[in-house]
């Protein structure tokens, strides 16, 4: 019996490497014959999350510049240690005094990201406001960030406690025919002229424009401090703010005010912002020291990950970064934490839906992919999509495709991306 049962394991095993190698063949002649992925490096992984194997391996072994697809390495840290309890800030109340520091969190006043928690908290307070100011020990601008990206707020700088996502939101609007901002104080330090069909602005040494014949929004990042923090939210609870030194009050016996809206999560998954990963990153350090630091919330985002280690080369938590580099299997292998973690329904809650949500909303719009929830990561010649798909059956996959030193259109790199998405959803059981 027992060369009977050795026998029929062989053969499972040789039937599904057999399977394996007639859909990488398949694959490989795909993209040989794909005018879109011409001279460049493309890598397809596909792993069965129930089964834990890999169906599909094709320059798996190949190191790629992820991009914004590293944001998943960033997510995972972010739920071993918060799980879905997002500390706000951290306060602490003695005699008619009610001190508060920064946790990191970087949706306070947000734009985009509304979440009026700690807002509302704060105004609740009958005691007198004291801010003490957290050390941010890390270059506000990452380490291999492009130097002609810096005036766009998706380069918003980090700091130590983020207010309105470390942007200013100009709108134009035709109504009034002028520009409304926001924070209102930046009105008076952004010069700008009226031309006949546009707005002319000068902010960061750069002139900018905005339409005065139909509605636009523009948002250019600011040098935030922690004096400038204050004098925000002083401006945004109507009650006085005062800077305290650490060294004024014993810290220990302090609360801490958190939350537990996704809106985080979604932020940095759906919506891919910057400043939102950045700042995860320095909230893991502040768990472990005083000061946040970037490359210390790295370090222990791998030590609790020690098998993703050699996978990857991660140098900030956004993936704007051109010095980062992973390895496809490293992905898979973070797919893999995040489904084993949260499970089916919260995936399909936190990320994008291909052609419908977030930065996936017009992916390949041509094509029916409501079975993808993936991440998408782009930097010049470079783009990536790694995350979920459903088979016909519902059963779930993890899949990583990159293509790397292309030289056309991204659109015809997502609609070919598209194509193999489409292939596999037949292909797969």
């Amino acid at each position: 019996m027992k060369w009977y049962l050795c026998f029929f394991s062989l053969l499972v095993s040789f039937g599904f490497l057999n399977a394996q190698k007639k859909l990488n063949r398949k694959f490989n002649r795909s993209i040989a014959m794909e005018t879109a992925f011409k001279g460049a490096q493309v890598s397809i992984s596909v792993f069965d999350l129930e089964e834990k194997k890999q169906v599909v391996s094709i320059q798996s072994d190949k190191n790629i510049l992820p991009a914004s697809t590293i944001k998943l390495v960033t997510f995972v840290g972010a739920l071993q240690t918060f799980s879905f309890k997002i500390p706000l800030f951290h306060y602490k109340k003695q005699g008619s005094r009610f001190y508060f520091w920064s946790s990191g969190y970087p949706l306070v006043a947000h734009p985009n990201h509304v979440n009026e928690e700690a807002f509302t908290f704060l105004k609740k307070q009958k005691d007198s406001l004291f801010y003490i100011s957290r050390p941010m020990t890390s270059p506000v601008l990452g380490s291999g960030w492009a130097w002609d990206d810096v005036s766009y707020a998706f380069s918003a700088k980090k700091s130590s406690f983020p207010f309105h996502g470390n942007v200013v939101q100009i709108i134009s609007s035709l109504d009034t025919d002028s520009l409304g901002f926001s924070p209102p104080r930046f009105e008076q330090t952004i010069p700008y002229t009226k031309k006949q069909e546009y707005y002319e602005l000068l902010a960061n040494d750069q002139i900018r424009r905005l339409s005065r014949i139909k509605a636009d929004t523009l948002y250019i990042p600011f040098t935030p401090s922690d004096s400038l923090f204050v004098q925000l939210a002083q401006d945004g609870i109507a009650t006085p703010i005062y800077i305290e030194s650490k060294q004024e009050i014993p810290l220990e016996g302090n609360k801490t005010l958190t939350t537990t809206k996704t809106t985080l999560y979604k932020a940095l998954l759906r919506d891919s912002d910057n400043l939102v990963a950045e700042s995860l990153i320095l909230m893991l350090s502040g768990t472990a020291q005083w000061e946040l630091n970037t490359q210390k919330g790295l370090e222990m985002l791998y030590q609790q990950n020690k098998t993703l280690k050699l996978q990857f080369q991660q140098v900030d938590g956004s993936g704007l970064s051109r010095y980062s580099l992973a390895s496809p299997r490293g992905l898979l292998e973070t797919l893999d934490k995040i489904y084993e973690k949260i499970g089916i329904r919260k995936i399909k809650t936190l990320f994008p839906q291909a052609n419908s949500e977030g930065t996936l909303i017009r992916y390949a719009h041509q094509q029916n992919l409501d079975f993808v929830y993936a991440k998408s990561g782009s930097l010049r010649n470079n783009h990536a999509l790694a995350g979920y798909i459903f088979s016909k059956t519902n059963k779930p996959y993890a899949f990583v495709i990159s293509v790397n030193n292309y030289t056309g259109d991204k659109k015809a790199i997502q609609a070919s991306i598209g194509a193999k998405l489409s292939f596999l959803h037949r292909k797969l059981r």
